[in-house]
C-alpha cells in the first residue's frame, strides 16, 4: 500500500515552561501534586507556581508529547512526510502561532483545528537533579473530542494514509474514548499502519476500558517504569509487560525507558520475551533538561520503522537512545541541529561501523 505520509503525530500542543524546582514552588505545591509525575491542574495553580521561579531562570518552548516527537523527526534530516492531528489555541506569550510553526517545519495541518480565541495548553516542568514535575493546564486541548467527532471520517482518511500513526494523551475524560474509536476504524480501513503509543503517567495510571483499548491496539507501547507498573496493574515488569501484550494482534512491543537503557518486550507464541538494550547512564550533573527526552527516544524509534528496508526493532532501540541521550545534554531543542550528526552515526553503526562504537557512546 502506498502511503501519503510516514508519520502523523496526535496529541496535546501546550506552551512548555522549563525552570528548576525552587523552595517556594515545593511549599507552594506541597501535597498538592505527586513529585515527579505530571499532574493536570487549574490555570490559576501554574500562574501561581510560575511566580515562585525566577523569570530569568524560566525556558519557554512550544511542546506536547507527540508535537516534540515529530518537531524532532522534522530535524532529523530524514526527510520523512510528517502530518499532526490536535487542537491548537492561542500561546500565552509572544511568538510564532504552533500551526504556523509545524507547517515551517514541513508538517501538513491539513486536520489542525485552530482555536485562536482560546489558550494554549500550558506545562510548567519544574526539574530536580534530572527529574521533572509535570503541571499542565489543558487550555484548548479539551476540544481534542468534540474535533474528533465532528471530523471523524476525514481523520480516519487522513490516518489511515499514514505509515505510522504516533499517538500520545491528552487530559479531558472524553478524548481517550473517542479516539480509540478513531484508530479501530483506522485499523479496520489500514491495517498496514503502524499505530504507536506512549500514554504519558496520567493516561497510563488512569486505567479503564477506553485506555486499555488504546494499548491494545498499538503495535508499540512506550513508557517508562512507572508507567509500566501503572498500566499493567502490578509491580513486576515481566508481568506488567505481559499483562498489556496478552491481547491485539501479534508483533506488538512494550518499550520500557530507565536511564540505563530500554527493555523491550515481546511475545512467541505463550513466551514473554525481554531484552535490554543498555547504555552508560548520564550522572546528574550532565543532565541538563530531562523534559521531552522520552519523546526524542520515539522520534529514533520511528525513523527505523519507517525506514523499513529491513531496519531491525533493536537498531530503531539504538537509534532513540542516542536521539535521547543527546538531547538530555541540551535546553529543550538546543541540541536539535546536531541530530543528522547522531543519525548519520548511527547508519554507520548499522550498516558495519567504522569506529567501532555504538552510537549511545557519545
Amino acid at each position: 500500500m502506498g502511503f501519503r505520509f510516514d508519520v502523523v503525530g496526535v496529541g496535546a500542543l501546550n506552551l512548555d515552561s522549563i525552570a528548576p524546582v525552587s523552595p517556594a514552588a515545593r511549599s507552594l505545591l506541597r501535597g498538592a501534586v505527586d513529585w515527579g509525575a505530571e499532574c493536570r491542574v487549574g490555570a490559576a495553580t501554574v500562574d501561581a507556581a510560575m511566580r515562585t521561579v525566577h523569570a530569568a531562570a524560566v525556558r519557554n518552548a512550544v511542546g506536547g508529547s507527540a508535537y516534540n516527537t515529530v518537531a524532532a523527526l522534522a530535524r532529523t534530516g530524514v526527510g520523512l512526510r510528517l502530518g499532526y492531528v490536535g487542537v491548537a489555541g492561542r500561546l500565552p506569550v509572544p511568538g510564532t502561532p504552533v500551526a504556523e510553526r509545524l507547517r515551517k517545519a514541513g508538517v501538513d495541518t491539513a486536520l489542525l483545528r485552530e482555536e485562536p480565541g482560546e489558550l494554549s495548553g500550558v506545562c510548567l516542568s519544574l526539574v530536580e537533579d534530572g527529574e521533572r514535575t509535570l503541571l499542565v493546564h489543558p487550555g484548548a486541548n479539551d476540544r481534542m473530542a468534540a474535533h474528533l467527532e465532528v471530523e471523524f471520517d476525514a481523520v480516519v482518511e487522513y490516518l489511515s494514509a499514514a505509515r505510522i500513526v504516533h499517538v500520545t494523551s491528552f487530559l479531558d475524560p472524553r478524548t481517550p474514548a473517542v479516539l480509540a474509536d478513531v484508530l479501530a476504524a483506522v485499523r479496520d480501513r489500514s491495517p498496514e499502519t503502524v499505530l504507536t503509543f506512549d500514554p504519558g503517567h496520567v493516561w497510563a495510571g488512569t486505567g479503564g476500558a477506553p485506555i486499555a483499548a488504546l494499548a491494545t491496539t498499538a503495535d508499540h507501547v512506550l513508557l517508562n517504569e512507572r508507567e509500566l507498573r501503572a498500566l499493567g496493574t502490578t509491580g513486576d515488569d515481566t508481568w506488567a509487560a505481559d499483562r498489556i501484550l496478552r491481547a491485539g494482534r501479534p508483533g506488538r512491543v512494550v518499550h520500557v525507558k530507565r536511564p540505563a537503557g530500554v527493555t523491550t518486550f515481546t511475545r512467541s507464541g505463550p513466551l514473554l520475551r525481554a531484552r535490554f538494550h543498555p547504555q552508560e547512564a548520564l550522572t546528574a550533573d550532565r543532565v541538563v533538561d530531562a523534559t521531552g527526552a522520552g519523546d526524542v527516544y520515539a522520534a529514533g524509534v520511528l525513523v527505523a520503522l519507517a525506514g523499513g528496508g529491513g531496519t531491525h526493532l533493536y537498531d530503531g532501540v539504538r537509534l532513540g537512545m542516542a536521539l535521547a541521550r543527546h538531547k538530555l545534554l541540551h535546553l529543550a531543542d538546543a541540541g536539535h541541529a546536531d541530530f543528522p550528526g547522531v543519525v548519520q552515526a548511527w547508519r554507520d553503526f548499522t550498516t558495519g561501523p567504522t569506529s567501532g562504537r555504538s552510537p549511545t557512546d557519545r
